[in-house]
């Protein structure tokens, strides 16, 4: 579990400080089913983007060590839409100076996010605009590190996401405490996309929660998504050849657009 409930002058953002309980109730959670103990908790201090940006794509990155050693992971701060790629603001500057962590998108400057190729299996981001879908076509870049994949063929096999803003409440609490429980017990799709949806969270807008896999096929993609759980892990994929993924039709969230609305633009 890692994050940004309180941000600083230097990487300014609203402070939102349940935020990080909101997402303990999972962390507290997700140890109680024999498969799973608590390993790095790092909220607020001297977080920066320098624990989940990949050492390959930038001096001072050090995923190996936070985010991409360990086996399940959420992180959680305000998040962006760069234009074909998500973007979280952190509490401090990394050692490249920008206080934002990446996902690849058709630019590849340093300091970006990539996971699997130590050890991640899942990865879920409380954070706005993590899964739009006009971003989803790139998503499965974050998948695998282009320097190190390639010789360890080490990848992440699920990420869970948000279309549009998602909210902050004690309200929702129960929420993510559930997901860590359920997704022992059914699919980890279903156990995000069931526990995070929320019709009309705010008014007429809903929160739009997408779990989103990769496989060598079509088939193998959607075989992981459908049956993976924390307690049913399948072996890394053995390439990335499709990318699929699960939402709810018609989910209409703040700060986007209807879900599928950007493809008929």
């Amino acid at each position: 579990m890692m994050g940004t409930s309180v941000w600083t002058n230097t990487c300014n953002g609203n402070n939102l400080t349940h935020w990080d309980n909101m997402v303990r109730a999972w962390y507290d959670r997700i140890d109680d089913f024999g498969w799973y103990s608590k390993d790095k908790y790092w909220v607020d201090g001297s977080f920066s983007k320098n624990a989940m940006c990949d050492p390959d794509k930038g001096a001072g990155c050090i995923d190996g060590t936070y985010l991409d050693e360990v086996d399940a992971a959420m992180v959680f701060g305000h998040g962006a839409d760069g234009g074909d790629h998500w973007a979280m603001i952190n509490r401090n500057q990394g050692a490249d100076g920008s206080c934002w962590i990446r996902h690849p998108g058709s630019g590849d400057p340093a300091g970006r996010m990539y996971v699997g190729d130590f050890d991640l299996e899942f990865l879920h981001i409380s954070s706005c605009n993590s899964g739009d879908d006009d971003n989803l076509s790139r998503l499965w870049t974050a998948f695998r590190d282009p320097v190190d994949t390639p010789n360890n063929n080490r990848r992440l096999h699920q990420m869970n996401v948000f279309h549009g803003f998602m909210w902050i409440g004690s309200s929702l609490d129960s929420n993510y405490r559930n997901f860590a429980r359920d997704a022992h017990f059914m699919s980890m799709k279903s156990a995000w996309l069931y526990n995070h949806y929320d019709l009309n969270i705010s008014g007429s807008n809903d929160q739009c929660p997408v779990s989103y896999a990769v496989g060598s096929n079509q088939s193998d993609c959607f075989n992981r998504l459908d049956h993976e759980r924390y307690n049913y892990v399948y072996s890394d994929p053995g390439s990335i050849g499709y990318y699929c993924y699960y939402y709810f039709a018609g989910c209409d969230p703040a700060g986007e657009t209807t879900f599928g609305q950007d493809y008929n633009n």
